[in-house]
C-alpha cells in the first residue's frame, strides 16, 4: 500500500490524538507497563511543548499517521544547543512502509532549518528494529546509559 503522505506541525486535533495514545506509545517505547504511563508521557510532552518544540506529523488527507516531536538539548559536556528527537511513533497499522525514516529524515531536515547540525535521540537497547532505522538513517552511538538492580 503507498500512502499519500503530508508531512507538517499537528494541528490541534492532532494533538489530542497524540496525546490519547500517549500511554500505548510510552509502554511500546520503554516497556514499562505501568497504570500511569499515559499521565507520565502527557507530561513530558508537556514540558517539551512548553519549551518550544513541536510534533511534525505525517498525515494522509484524514488521517494522523505518525509524528516525531522536534525538540532541543544541550550536550552537557560542550554545552552546545544540539536538537533532540524527543518521540518518534508511527501507528502499527502504518508500520513497515516506511513512514518513521520519513518522518526521521524530515525532521533532521527542519533541524538543518532551525540552525543544528547535531541532532541525538535517546532509544531503549531492547528496541532492536528502531535501532537499526536510527542506523541505517546514520545515527551512531555517542554514550551509553548502564544500569544495575541491586
Amino acid at each position: 500500500m503507498s500512502l499519500d503522505l503530508d508531512f507538517g506541525k499537528a494541528n490541534i486535533a492532532e494533538l489530542e490524538e497524540i496525546f490519547n495514545l500517549a500511554g500505548v506509545n510510552r509502554e511500546e517505547a520503554t516497556g514499562i507497563q505501568a497504570d500511569n504511563n499515559k499521565e507520565e508521557m502527557i507530561s513530558a510532552y508537556q514540558n517539551s511543548l512548553d519549551h518550544g518544540a513541536y510534533f511534525l506529523v505525517a498525515r494522509t488527507v484524514d488521517r494522523l499517521i505518525g509524528w516525531v516531536l522536534v525538540d532541543r538539548s544541550m550536550d552537557w559536556f560542550t554545552h552546545r544547543d544540539i536538537g533532540w528527537i524527543s518521540d518518534v511513533y508511527v501507528k502499527k497499522e502504518f508500520r513497515s512502509q516506511g513512514v518513521a525514516k520519513m518522518l526521521i529524515e524530515q525532521s533532521l531536515a527542519e533541524f538543518k532549518l532551525l540552525g543544528y547540525d547535531d541532532v541525538r535521540l535517546n532509544v531503549f537497547s531492547f528496541n532492536e528494529k528502531a535501532i537499526s532505522l536510527y542506523e541505517r538513517i546514520g545515527f551512531r552511538d555517542v554514550s551509553k546509559f548502564m544500569g544495575i538492580k541491586i
